[in-house]
């Protein structure tokens, strides 16, 4: 009964924390920064509820979670069109994620392969970028070289495999929703040109959010009641 309580409220403060970082999402201009370049574009902080919920949760809360995160924010801060992009987004990215937590090393690789075929695709339509196209390119490609480096880090500390879980988690939320609006749009042009970009930022927010997280676990383990998480 203690860990059932325990649980409830840990669910009551994903679901919150969810909404404030739904919140802290659309304060920061991240697509303003990148000068317009990528429409739409979010840091995706409230997606890193649901890697902490594969991890301190069983996979049905995880689940339940996610359907709470969808509809709250849709109705709080979108519309219904959001809702189904984010809907699905966050079935593949929960998916991908309960998967990729048994085998993050598999994961972490993946993600590598896709950043660096995004960049290839992205090079091939535009051999000679500039401006924040330029600054894509960079920063997918850096994306891909830490999914490497975290591949070889995993395989011989399996604790960082948090990091490819949440790269895999971050890539596969863009690929569902570009996915999604491709299909609603009927704009299948969406698979090559904004997906491979979303690919790579993905990469990119995946490593700095797993990395968050890893502290984050091991600092909630250290502490008299964190006895009960999930090891």
């Amino acid at each position: 009964m203690k860990n059932t309580t325990r649980m409830v409220a840990l669910f009551s403060l994903c679901v919150a924390l969810m909404l404030v970082l739904g919140l802290l999402d659309r304060a920061v201009p991240l697509s303003a920064l990148l000068s317009g370049g990528v429409p739409g574009l979010k840091l995706g902080l409230a997606n890193t509820v649901l890697l902490y919920a594969v991890y301190l949760l069983d996979w049905k809360a995880s689940v339940l979670l996610m359907f709470a995160k969808v509809m709250l924010s849709g109705f709080l801060f979108g519309s219904l069109s959001a809702i189904l992009y984010s809907l699905s987004g966050g079935i593949l990215s929960l998916a991908v994620m309960l998967a990729a937590r048994k085998n993050p090393k598999l994961s972490a690789i993946i993600v590598c392969i896709a950043a660096f075929l995004s960049d290839t695709l992205l090079l091939s339509r535009n051999p000679a970028p500039g401006g924040q196209m330029l600054l894509c390119v960079w920063l997918i490609g850096l994306a891909g070289l830490a999914a490497l480096v975290f591949f070889l880090l995993i395989r011989r500390y399996p604790d960082w495999g948090i990091i490819g879980v949440s790269m895999s988690g971050a890539v596969s939320h863009n690929i569902g929703q570009v996915l999604m609006a491709a299909r609603v749009l009927r704009t299948p042009q969406l698979l090559t040109i904004y997906l491979p970009v979303l690919i790579g930022l993905g990469a990119a927010v995946g490593v700095l959010t797993g990395l968050v997280a890893r502290h984050v676990l091991h600092a909630l383990r250290k502490l008299p009641e964190g006895g009960f998480l999930p090891r």
